[in-house]
């Protein structure tokens, strides 16, 4: 296992760990699969040494992505499926594949994120699923 394992991501606000949905996947699966982060939050992605957020630092190799910091993760025997059947990692490799799916036309934000374009948005995507 690595020595010492740093997560830098960015910060929340409105009562959630970090706003960035890359942050909090990785926060979340470091939760369920008990990894020993020291996680910090920054709000700038130029104080990270790669310029990306988040960013796993362990033996002075970086890792960016969710992707890469779980399978680094899981590597270093984090695995929060560790005691899931081959059956049930297939299904949630499959309900993650749909959640991405469905939710992600929602959380892209176009080139022009005017105010206008945010409240589009929140009129197609948001609304429809909470009323």
């Amino acid at each position: 296992m690595a020595s010492s394992m740093e997560l830098m991501c960015w910060g929340g606000d409105w009562g959630l760990p970090s706003v960035h949905t890359d942050s909090l996947i990785v926060l979340a699966y470091a939760k369920f699969s008990r990894a020993p982060l020291d996680v910090h939050f920054i709000n700038n992605p130029w104080k990270s040494p790669t310029g990306d957020i988040p960013v796993l630092i362990s033996d002075n190799m970086n890792f960016v992505q969710p992707d890469n910091i779980l399978n680094f993760l899981r590597k270093q025997k984090y695995n929060a499926d560790y005691e899931l059947t081959a059956t049930q990692g297939a299904d949630t490799l499959a309900f993650i594949a749909l959640i991405e799916e469905k939710l992600r036309p929602a959380l892209v934000k176009s080139p022009d994120s005017s105010f206008s374009q945010q409240s589009r948005q929140q009129k197609l995507f948001t609304a429809p699923r909470y009323t």
